[in-house]
């Protein structure tokens, strides 16, 4: 079963790829300074886990958003 954690990674990437982008060029436009090893592991989900603040300005840089859906018990 695919991880929500490594499905975001395999989104990134696609975005990224779509955008044309290296994995430095998105670093650099979401920290503001080259982490692209950062944005390997996330790709390759190597990650142990991502903040929402992180993944927020992910998405914001690759001109998405984070939905959130009410949950309902």
């Amino acid at each position: 079963m695919t991880s929500s954690l490594e499905k975001f990674g395999q989104f990134v990437r696609q975005q990224r790829q779509k955008n044309g982008w290296t994995q430095l060029e998105l670093s650099v436009k979401v920290f503001g300074s080259p982490r692209y090893q950062f944005i390997g592991h996330l790709e390759r989900n190597k990650l142990a886990g991502i903040t929402f603040s992180t993944a927020d300005k992910i998405m914001l840089a690759l001109g998405s958003e984070l939905e959130f859906r009410e949950y309902e018990k």
